[in-house]
């Protein structure tokens, strides 16, 4: 079948995406709302492929008067002047470099555009002189004052966050390039600034006294991202389409898009947001699959997961206050902040009492892409025999034979690099849940009772496993299950219609994998 709608997949230029007719979910009224408000220097954060940089162009075109692509929309009924201004716009993703010379470099040639317009500063070559002689320039010249556009503004900085001195020197680079902001305002209309993070601490932020952060704002809560009703006012064609191709109905497509996509929240309004750039490969394709975490899952993320020592095992029910998700990043004591607005986290509850967040991972192509794409990246560095090894487990547990899924981890422990410092009963406990919890396997760790606190609680759907680990030297297998038993672990599960199965593993620190284990039924 000949597909007749366009979907801007990979496409971040509105006026592309207006000129050749593609599906285009109208977010000019936050537009609007946002240009009209009083602030004059806005802060917005989303993960990325959010469509915070499509936001940034559909601003651009605002401000240069382009009204003949906002024809139809929201904002055309709303706006009335369609003033032209000179715009400033910086897709900062491009100075992403390790070197500080070729982070200058790129930064230069970002502004040279801009300066064959309106002119180069003769009196200094730095950064920020040149771009404060750019927007004075671009006032004087045309009359009106300029705009100014700084997309993925810490994109340079978290690409060294493992590095301090590389850190400390791009920090520096861009707390100058960024500083006229402060000092411009007689010469700028509006000024507006996307990034995943916000760093307090840079000068950009820190001098800035009158910014709008509305990352946790409700009334902006919809802004980049596909609210549930945007979804069905936008795409109800596709989801039909969809559906025939899933073999369902058109209800059980949208929950299977719901369960697999949505559960973004980004205020205490908890209002859904589905991911945009895998919903729209999805009905592009017209198949699910894992297309945000799949599409050059960010090295920084890895490397911001090595500098906190971030553990996969403790991520759901994490609460946080506010000031948590604003503090500067070399106060963070942990990933959580940071990975929530990644996008890897999200928030799942508010306490109007405490005024405490829940956070959560948000959906299931995030919770199996950390499970498992994660596990390859900070495991093992052969996806291959990651893969093999899931397949070999996922059979194993398939068919209830939990003997075999544990010779399948044992196989897969023993080949782990000699480096890795896998030597505690937590290391183990986190690798076993990684391997499991990646295959739909429900599991917990350190899980508490009355009484004691159980290593590993798997639930498949017809079992649940009761693991107690036990480092060789500190125990056996058989104490292991003496211990399930003592310490009354299956209690907690004896309303449970499924089979409860004990589990005894004995793990061996110097060989570096589980080399004995025990199954008991429950008793």
């Amino acid at each position: 079948m000949e597909q007749s709608r366009l979907y801007p997949v990979g496409e971040q230029d509105f006026e592309v995406m207006r000129e050749m007719g593609m599906v285009y979910v109208d977010k000019t009224a936050y537009v609007y709302r946002m240009t009209h408000s009083g602030g004059r220097t806005v802060f917005l954060s989303r993960p990325r492929r959010f469509g915070k940089t499509l936001l940034c162009n559909t601003l651009k075109h605002f401000f240069l008067g382009h009204r003949d692509l906002f024809k139809g929309l929201a904002i055309d009924s709303l706006e009335t002047e369609w003033t032209v201004y000179p715009v400033l716009h910086f897709d900062m993703s491009k100075a992403k470099n390790d070197d500080i010379n070729a982070a200058r470099v790129t930064v230069g040639t970002l502004l040279r555009e801009y300066e064959d317009l309106y002119g180069r500063c003769p009196d200094s070559d730095g950064l920020g002189d040149r771009l404060r002689y750019i927007i004075e320039q671009a006032h004087r010249q045309t009359g009106q004052k300029a705009v100014l556009i700084f997309d993925e503004y810490d994109s340079p900085v978290l690409n060294v966050i493992d590095d301090d001195k590389k850190l400390g020197e791009i920090r520096s680079l861009f707390n100058t390039f960024y500083g006229p902001v402060k000092s411009m305002y007689e010469h700028l209309r509006f000024v507006f600034i996307t990034g995943i993070t916000k760093f307090s601490q840079m000068s950009i932020f820190s001098s800035i006294n009158n910014i709008s952060n509305i990352t946790m704002d409700a009334a902006y809560e919809g802004i980049c991202g596909i609210t549930a009703d945007e979804l069905e006012q936008y795409f109800a064609p596709d989801i039909e389409e969809l559906a025939t191709n899933l073999r369902c109905t058109p209800e059980q497509a949208l929950q299977r898009l719901r369960d697999r996509y949505d559960g973004y929240h980004f205020s205490q309004a908890l209002t859904d947001i589905y991911n945009p750039f895998s919903l729209v490969n999805a009905f592009n394709k017209m198949r699910l699959g894992m297309f945000w975490f799949d599409s050059a899952t960010p090295s920084s993320l890895i490397k911001v997961l090595d500098h906190y020592q971030f553990r996969l095992d403790n991520v759901e029910g994490v609460t946080l206050m506010e000031s948590d998700f604003n503090q500067p990043f070399d106060n963070f004591k942990t990933a959580i902040p940071i990975l929530t607005q990644s996008g890897y986290l999200t928030i799942k509850d508010y306490d109007w009492e405490s005024e405490m967040y829940t956070l959560g991972i948000p959906n299931k192509e995030v919770y199996e892409g950390l499970y498992k794409c994660l596990m390859q990246l900070l495991v093992n560095e052969n996806p291959q025999d990651n893969s093999n090894i899931l397949i070999a487990v996922w059979r194993a547990m398939r068919d209830d034979d939990i003997d075999a899924a544990l010779r399948a981890v044992q196989s897969y422990l023993a080949a782990l690099p000699y480096d890795l410092s896998n030597k505690t009963e937590k290391d183990y406990e986190t690798i076993l849940r990684v391997l499991f919890d990646g295959l739909g396997i429900k599991v917990d760790t350190e899980v508490k009772n009355a009484t004691g606190r159980c290593d590993v609680v798997m639930k498949s759907k017809t079992t649940v496993y009761v693991l107690e680990l036990k480092l060789d030297g500190n125990g056996t297998v058989d104490d292991a299950l003496a211990q399930i038993d003592e310490k009354n672990y299956l209690i907690p599960y004896w309303n449970d219609p499924r089979p409860k199965v004990k589990v005894g593993v004995l793990v061996d620190p110097t060989r570096r994998t589980i080399t004995e284990w025990k199954i008991a039924g429950s008793v």
